[in-house]
């Protein structure tokens, strides 16, 4: 083809380097879409023989290589987050209000119920993260901040550690503001802190929950905003990616703020009006960029069931089978559109009914199958805001 008729008045060595620059954008564009699919089990040639015609499955899937995980949880508690977040999050049947301008002074009656508040969203969001995270693969630290930022649980403490330590945060504000360079500082500090391990470095990331923008220090004018940017940027250097969750209304309008830190480190900001749906998404967000993971047994046609993919990249789920022979065929999916997909195959011999065995395998089944469809709506409610976003972009 002769791009010089596409493109007249271009010189034909300058139309040949920018032809040379779109081919390598485009090559890198591709190289940082490609998608990984692995799977542990079962392997090709496995002999299953059980009652029960559904096999478990596991995998791991990416647009990286594989890798395991540093995640600092970075929760707000200034005063902001402890007003009403208008949804009932703790699930009793009441949804608290706001008691006018001039709360009284105790913090826990500032609103009709303390468990509805902004504050209470966040810890709920980070407990249903830290039970679905794999210990073995993922350490974890838990900040808060304000005015300040304090570290609560250290990297690499345990599951119970962590949920213990969610559940003891005290019920009053970290006051004088809003300080998220501190927060984000004392972040990079916990990763450089945590005791190194032999062999591929661990992936950092900070998941910073927060209903504001820069308050701290208030002087001179602007610095908290730029010394906060200045952070991201340090996170960026450190290898840490921050997940950030803009939540309602005052974050919203200042959106062009959180952004502008969020772009320094080159991570991902998700705004929401609303926010106690917090809940709904921090369990189910990638830091694989893998929106989901299909099964199909390709010998009959049947699709998997329950499957579920974790923040760290890791799936399973149930392959059904037929006697015989089963190819059975994993298709990862990049937040993008990319697919990567790889095959197994196992013969499969029904067995005698185990009563017992069936009944907990139909109760596990139920949960899974509740837990995949929460995941598929926060997965679809994602796109929804993300497009939100894109359509009130500020100028």
């Amino acid at each position: 083809m002769n791009f010089t008729e596409i493109l007249p008045g271009v010189p034909r060595r300058a139309l040949g380097i920018l032809l040379a620059v779109a081919g390598a954008a485009l090559a890198t564009a591709a190289r940082a879409e490609r998608v990984y699919v692995e799977v542990d089990a079962p392997h090709s040639g496995d002999a299953i023989k059980e009652p029960i015609n559904l096999l478990e499955v596991r995998g791991w899937a990416g647009t990286g290589l594989r890798g395991k995980h540093d995640v600092v949880i970075v929760l707000d508690r200034s005063e902001s987050t402890f007003r009403a977040s208008g949804v009932d999050v703790n699930g009793n049947g009441i949804v608290g209000r706001q008691y006018g301008d001039n709360p009284p002074d105790e913090i826990v009656l500032w609103t009709s119920d303390f468990g509805d508040t902004i504050v209470s969203a966040e810890v709920l969001a980070a407990r249903r993260l830290v039970e679905r995270l794999d210990s073995e693969t993922t350490r974890m630290a838990i900040i808060t901040f304000g005015g300040n930022a304090k570290v609560e649980a250290p990297l690499g403490s345990s599951k119970a550690q962590l949920l213990r330590t969610l559940d003891s945060l005290q019920p009053w504000p970290n006051e004088n503001g809003t300080n998220m360079y501190g927060a984000l500082e004392t972040a990079i500090d916990v990763f450089d802190k945590a005791p190194a391990e032999p062999g591929v470095p661990r992936q950092r990331e900070i998941l910073l929950l927060s209903d504001g923008v820069p308050t701290s220090p208030p002087a001179p004018p602007g610095a908290a905003q730029r010394i906060s940017v200045h952070a991201a940027e340090n996170a960026a250097r450190a290898h840490a990616r921050i997940y950030a969750y803009a939540l309602g209304p005052t974050a919203a309008v200042a959106r062009d703020r959180f952004e502008e830190i969020v772009h320094a480190n080159g991570g991902d900001l998700l705004v929401l009006d609303k926010p106690a749906e917090i809940v709904e998404f921090v369990p189910y967000l990638s830091w694989t960029s893998i929106a989901r993971v299909r099964l199909e047994n390709a010998t009959s046609g049947e699709a998997g069931r329950a499957m579920r993919v974790f923040p760290d990249g890791s799936f399973d789920g149930f392959a059904p089978l037929q006697p015989g022979r089963n190819e059975l065929r994993f298709t990862a999916v990049s937040q993008e559109g990319t697919e990567a997909s790889i095959t197994r195959w196992v013969n499969y011999e029904k067995t005698v009914p185990d009563p017992e065995k069936l009944e907990k395998f139909r109760k596990m089944l139920e949960v899974r199958a509740i837990e995949t469809e929460l995941a598929e709506r926060a997965n679809a409610k994602r796109q929804e805001h993300l497009q939100k976003q894109l359509q009130v972009k500020p100028q």
